[in-house]
């Protein structure tokens, strides 16, 4: 047996480290995958709150300040997550509202 492993070593070796490096090729596909799953997750988020957000100050007709800085933020991620065009037409639309400064 030894000798059969002193013979083979090379071809041994070359074995588990082919294993060991499909072996963790698996796992960060799997990772990149969950990734990509947590981002689309994320954006599908963000879009549902600013279209509520739309309607809601839509309907109001004015937005305070701060829910505009919000709104701003929420859409610069949404559109680093790879959004799309019809939530930045209601995103441009929300800027032109008259905005109110909320009083303490």
């Amino acid at each position: 047996m030894f000798d059969f492993i002193v013979q083979y070593w090379l071809q041994i070796l070359f074995g588990l480290v082919c294993s060991g490096m499909l072996y963790i090729l698996k796992k960060i596909y799997a990772l990149r995958k969950r990734q990509k799953a947590v981002e689309q997750g994320v954006q599908a988020l963000l879009r549902n709150e600013l279209i509520r957000r739309y309607r809601e100050y839509e309907e109001k007709g004015e937005i305070s300040i701060i829910d505009m800085e919000n709104i701003e933020h929420m859409f610069k991620e949404y559109r680093n997550l790879g959004g799309n065009g019809t939530v930045a037409k209601m995103y441009e639309d929300l800027l032109e509202l008259p905005t109110k400064i909320i009083k303490k």
